[in-house]
């Protein structure tokens, strides 16, 4: 069975968490509004790349979200392309971003609204880890997300 997650954000641990998902055989698209970094995960054996999941948002079962913090998960998910209205209802987003405990039960509670799961999941390790599949993630939500991103978290940590 296949497995689809796009990568929103494609910097030092973005890049390495899209191509752990990769090498784990995930179906994996990159979002980022860098082309040199669309071109490296496209060359790393990617599904697709673009400068927004709008392409490809309902084809997915799950977003990791390493855009730098809230206003930009915000952006992402609710601003101008609206992300969390075009993926299908099921699909997990974690978000690693560094966001206030208050902004992550907003977004929880706005995803939820919509269908959709989320995990609160910020990550460590710095580049080298992200690359190597073995950040350190210190996540947070219920049980069915976890079970759902599962493919994810087993590829990226």
């Amino acid at each position: 069975m296949s497995y689809a997650v796009a990568v929103i954000g494609l910097g030092a641990m973005g890049m390495g968490a899209a191509q752990s998902c990769v090498r784990a055989g995930l179906d994996t698209y990159g979002v980022d509004l860098s082309a040199q970094a669309r071109d490296v995960l496209q060359a790393a054996g990617a599904k697709a790349v673009a400068a927004s999941a709008d392409g490809f948002a309902d084809k997915l079962d799950a977003v990791l979200l390493l855009v730098v913090n809230a206003a930009q998960v915000e952006a992402v998910l609710f601003g101008e392309s609206k992300l969390a209205d075009k993926l299908k209802p099921g699909t997990a987003v974690m978000v690693s971003s560094t966001i206030a405990a208050q902004d992550a039960r907003r977004f929880g509670e706005a995803l939820a609204a919509r269908g959709l799961l989320m995990l609160d999941a910020p990550v460590s390790g710095g580049a080298a880890k992200a690359a190597a599949g073995e950040m350190t993630v210190m996540a947070a939500g219920d049980d069915a997300v976890f079970a759902k991103l599962q493919p994810v978290l087993d590829a990226v940590a």
